[in-house]
């Protein structure tokens, strides 16, 4: 471009040349190198080229006899720097306009949302590449028929009343429609469209929101499957505020903690009445493992309680809470099921009772008297243990039968509970045999309590045994602080028993 510019300037001056004369209108054809350059280059390479000419002329006109005036000098340099520094305007003024038409034809193309253009026929006129990602279809395959034959049967007459609304001036609501794929499935599609009533075209920038629809989908029937299995469970559960100075509110709760609690749902949604049912005894101990969850000590919290009843009954209850935290991790809400447990927990307390109690007496067996035995000496304190059996039990089994056996047995059990301090321990440890903990006597102390013993249960025993006989040997053995062992303790009490018995029975001994 530049070297057409100089050879026209060069042309000219040499038409100019051989003219000779400054009117015959040869030198306005510099405007036409002028606008090149100015096309080229922009308005300042115009004005250069302008003044360029000017400057040609003034040469020439310094080799002619017929200098030109003034006014031509001036005439021709503002027409020859105007005619450089406008075309070159424009031209600045088309190559910007089309930079940013190119730029908006890539960001066009670029863009991820689908963006088209629709005539009033129903044809796409115009679309980008996010449509063929999209859908699968080529552009000719989807300018090829009406956009409304892609839209899913059941959603093209709210399509197409969306789009009637939309040509008469309306703002319909947002849209979303099923678009069909060339696989053969639907993608959901979300449009954003206006009208253009002066060129009868319909600009629409959509969203493939199938993702988010499909999640949304499972959302919801993740929250219905948790809805039916809040409502239908059998176990007391309730969505309770985790969140600032509303925690501990109820938020919602089931059928089954209405039936628990015997309160209805208007009692318990919107209070902290949970709380105010614990059993005063386990208040402290229920809000430290729940201020535990709140702070993300524990993942699950489940512990066990009394509950009040309305009517004052108390009721073991098995509770189990987890808290659901937002993306902060800050606790928004606490899910509690709460389940009864009494006759559950009465039933592993009477299974206790049968495994540390002897059926026949109620006493203690064996084995629990082992174990209070040898917890009282690892504590160091003072005390004595007592054993002792009934001389001629046998006799009553022979003569009176079983049934009068096992009422002597029960006797001597009720003799013992009725004499003894609750803090002493008497237990059953076999047959006829019998032995008891007293705690915190000195050896005198143990002595007169054995003698009390041997008259009260000989006494109760009387009118069981039916005159057999039966009377009692008791040994005594003593203990004060550590260092002794259960079994050495037994074994010399037990000794104390059997010199009682050598004295012809009915009486006591010490282990010495």
């Amino acid at each position: 471009m530049l070297a057409a510019a100089v050879a026209g300037f060069a042309l000219v001056f040499a038409l100019r040349l051989l003219g000779g004369e400054p009117g015959d209108g040869v030198t306005f054809l510099y405007v036409i190198p002028i606008i090149l350059v100015a096309l080229e280059y922009g308005p300042v390479a115009g004005i250069a080229a302008g003044l360029s000419a000017v400057a040609l002329f003034a040469i020439w006109d310094a080799t002619t006899d017929n200098h030109v005036t003034f006014v031509a000098y001036l005439t021709r340099t503002v027409s020859f720097v105007a005619v450089g520094w406008l075309t070159g305007r424009m031209a600045d003024r088309l190559r910007a306009a089309g930079e940013q038409t190119a730029t908006a034809a890539r960001h066009f193309e670029l863009a991820r949302d689908l963006l088209c253009t629709s005539n009033l026929d129903g044809h796409l006129v115009e679309l980008n590449g996010a449509w063929e990602e999209t859908l699968g279809w080529s552009r000719e395959e989807l300018n090829a028929k009406p956009f409304i034959e892609f839209v899913h049967p059941d959603d093209r007459e709210r399509t197409a009343r969306s789009a009637a609304a939309l040509r008469a001036g309306e703002q319909p609501e947002r849209l979303v429609n099923r678009y069909l794929t060339k696989e053969g499935g639907y993608r959901w599609i979300e449009w954003s469209s206006s009208f253009d009533a002066k060129h009868g075209l319909i600009y629409a920038a959509a969203r493939d929101v199938t993702d988010r629809r499909e999640a949304e989908q499972r959302m919801r029937e993740a929250e219905e499957r948790f809805r039916r299995s809040f409502e239908d469970s059998p176990t007391g559960m309730a969505l309770v505020d985790a969140h600032g100075e509303a925690g501990g509110r109820i938020l919602e709760v089931n059928e089954a903690l209405v039936d628990l609690t015997g309160l209805s749902r208007e009692e318990l949604v919107g209070t902290a009445s949970l709380q105010e049912l614990v059993h005063t005894d386990d208040v402290g101990f229920v809000r430290d493992e729940l201020e535990r969850l709140q702070r993300g000590e524990l993942e699950v919290m489940r512990i066990e309680f009394r509950m009040r009843g309305l009517a004052g009954q108390v009721r073991w209850i098995d509770f189990t809470a987890s808290i659901v935290r937002g993306e902060d991790g800050e606790p928004r809400y606490r899910i509690s099921q709460m389940q009864d447990i009494d006759a559950r927990r009465r039933g592993e307390e009477q299974l206790r009772h049968l495994a540390d109690h002897d059926t026949l007496s109620g006493l203690f067996n064996r084995r629990r008297f082992h174990e209070e035995l040898a917890r009282e000496l690892a504590a160091g304190g003072r005390g004595a243990v007592l054993l002792f059996d009934l001389d001629n039990f046998k006799a009553v089994n022979d003569t009176l039968g079983h049934a009068a056996g096992d009422a002597v047995i029960q006797r001597v059990g009720r003799a013992l509970r009725g004499r003894l301090r609750t803090s002493d321990v008497p237990a059953r440890l076999g047959g006829d045999e019998f032995g008891v903990i007293l705690r915190r006597v000195r050896a005198e102390e143990a002595d007169r309590v054995a003698l009390e013993l041997l008259d009260h249960i000989q006494g109760a025993i009387e009118s069981e045994a039916d005159g057999a006989g039966v009377s009692l040997s008791l040994g005594v053995a003593p203990f004060e602080g550590a260092g002794h062992e259960p079994d050495e303790l037994l074994r010399a009490a037990d000794a104390a028993m059997y010199q009682a018995k050598s004295r012809g029975g009915g009486a006591i001994a010490r282990a010495t």
